[in-house]
């Protein structure tokens, strides 16, 4: 149920109540008016370092990029970051010098972390590195018919819970990495399937939120990452 869809229902639960009161008392009457405003709720996704598009990649490039999640709004939120990168069934990888080619499932782009050592996870695997402040959200997604890999992260400040992100534009998550490693992958010439060469790749970060009032019970917020992030599914697929 929606911010606006709450507050509506407590209002006509009000008006039913006051009529029924009104019913009851035949010799006074009074007249209440309780206005409610529904706030702004307004999650937006930043990339400072980003440049815009890129052309002619090569294996091992790297490219600044730095999603962070901002709560523009009026509401006090919990965020998840959602990143889809290319990822290839069936690509030709080789060591830096050239040697020890061979066929692997991977995604076409590593996150790199600069503040982290390693900055970035080097296995031939879909596990990634992320930033301190976000943790991931279940296993990454592959999708063989589309050629994509993804992955969600909770934000959850310095813990493993949800970390309340606060509302208006200084209150900013800090960024989920800060740069993308593209994988020293090849096309191979004797196979029909592209794999990596001259193929267009895009990398989509899309940024979710929910208000915590939503997720507040008797015994308190709700904070687990995975239950916030499948109550915040249920409500867009209600939606």
């Amino acid at each position: 149920m929606t911010g606006k869809k709450r507050i509506l229902f407590i209002v006509s639960s009000g008006v039913l109540l006051l009529t029924a009161a009104m019913s009851a008392m035949l010799s006074s009457s009074d007249e209440t008016t309780n206005s409610f405003l529904s706030g702004n709720f307004d999650i937006a996704v930043e990339e400072p370092a980003w440049t815009g598009s890129h052309y002619n990649i090569v294996p091992n490039q790297e490219l600044d990029k730095d999603p962070r999640i901002v709560n523009k709004g009026e509401i006090d939120a919990f965020v998840f970051a959602e990143v889809t990168v290319p990822y290839s069934e069936e690509a030709i990888t080789e060591e830096t010098e050239g040697g020890g080619a061979s066929r692997k499932s991977i995604p076409a782009v590593k996150f790199i972390c600069r503040g982290k050592d390693p900055s970035y996870d080097s296995s031939d695997t879909t596990a990634q590195i992320v930033n301190d402040g976000w943790l991931q959200v279940g296993s990454p997604v592959t999708d063989a018919e589309n050629e994509t890999c993804t992955y969600v992260f909770a934000y959850v400040g310095s813990g493993n819970e949800m970390e309340v992100l606060p509302p208006y534009e200084n209150n900013v998550t800090p960024p989920l990495f800060d740069a993308v490693k593209f994988c020293n992958a090849r096309e191979d010439r004797a196979e029909t399937a592209q794999a990596a060469e001259g193929r267009t790749m895009d990398i989509r970060v899309n940024g979710y939120g929910i208000q915590t009032e939503y997720l507040r019970t008797e015994q308190g917020t709700e904070t687990d990452p995975g239950t916030v992030w499948a109550a915040l599914q249920s409500g867009r697929s209600g939606s």
